[in-house]
């Protein structure tokens, strides 16, 4: 049997030069790049690749794709490594334990077109919920791909299928994982908490912490968006929870550091390598809080 090839290409203009088979989420803002077998894509707002979540009778996530082909050979070609992602590839193997775990894929699928953040609201079982935690904490260990070429993932998605498979069936260390990651996330949260206002959670962490990703108070309150200190390297970020929120954060570091402030319009930050205090801190939360409050009572 022919070898099947999984390629990531990060950006439109790479996956314009693969020509491959079945492509899962090969999404490119509102570019899809096309299969010659199938297309499994959810993440546009309207056409024949509109998610279930945006109109009614849409795509399902390819974790929940019934009709993605099974594939004896070719290539398959994606634009990141998620779980809706693997559950996609998964799919063109006949695998995945799906019909076993059908409640877990929901539960994949409801947080990738949500967010994490939405956990709570996903009425999904302890039990998922816990497998879930252990897949983070293993995506956590595997590798980062290139943002400025392709990348042959083939060998990276085997093992990630195997870990998943433990995950799946009650390993007992491949849970554990999940409990301690789970337990360290909820750490981090309380440690770099500092307040929210009109929506916005402040928080201060240190070197070699992430913290825009956690948009869910210590008390369990969900934020709008995220404005972080980085105590040990002088960076501060902004990020919002809603992917299809109006508000920019590039927009929003650029009004306050100029056009070498950098990010999109998910996550952004100050110039690289400026050196941000607590003042600055302040100046930014209140930009942000100001912004969000405007936008919330219709001022902008």
């Amino acid at each position: 049997m022919t070898k099947i090839k999984i390629i990531l290409a990060p950006t439109w203009e790479l996956a314009e030069t693969i020509a491959a088979e079945i492509t899962v989420e090969a999404e490119y803002g509102a570019m899809v790049k096309e299969g010659t077998v199938y297309t499994a894509a959810h993440h546009q707002p309207s056409g024949p690749f509109a998610g279930n979540h945006v109109v009614a009778g849409g795509r399902p996530a390819p974790c929940n794709d019934a009709d993605i082909p099974e594939l004896a050979g070719g290539t398959i070609l994606v634009s990141h490594m998620d779980l809706d992602t693997l559950g996609g590839i998964m799919r063109t193997r006949g695998a995945g334990s799906f019909g076993e775990f059908e409640s877990f894929w929901a539960l994949a699928e409801f947080v990738d077109v949500n967010g994490p953040h939405k956990l709570a609201e996903s009425g999904a079982s302890s039990g998922d919920i816990e497998r879930l935690y252990a897949w983070w904490a293993y995506s956590k260990t595997m590798p980062r791909f290139s943002r400025d070429e392709v990348t042959d993932i083939t060998d990276v998605v085997g093992a990630a299928i195997s870990h998943l498979g433990d995950i799946l069936w009650g390993h007992e260390p491949a849970l554990a994982a999940g409990k301690t990651f789970r337990e360290d996330e909820a750490a981090l949260n309380v440690r770099t908490f500092r307040c929210i206002e009109s929506g916005v959670i402040e928080r201060v962490c240190g070197s070699g912490e992430f913290v825009n990703h956690l948009y869910v108070t210590p008390d369990g309150y969900v934020g709008e968006m995220v404005v972080a200190l980085n105590t040990g390297t002088g960076a501060i970020s902004i990020s919002r929870a809603n992917p299809d929120s109006l508000i920019s954060c590039r927009a929003i570091a650029q009004t306050l550091w100029g056009p070498t402030a950098g990010g999109h319009d998910g996550i952004a930050g100050g110039p690289r390598g400026r050196v941000m205090t607590f003042d600055d801190l302040n100046t930014v939360m209140d930009e942000v809080t100001r912004r969000v409050f405007a936008f919330n009572h219709k001022e902008v």
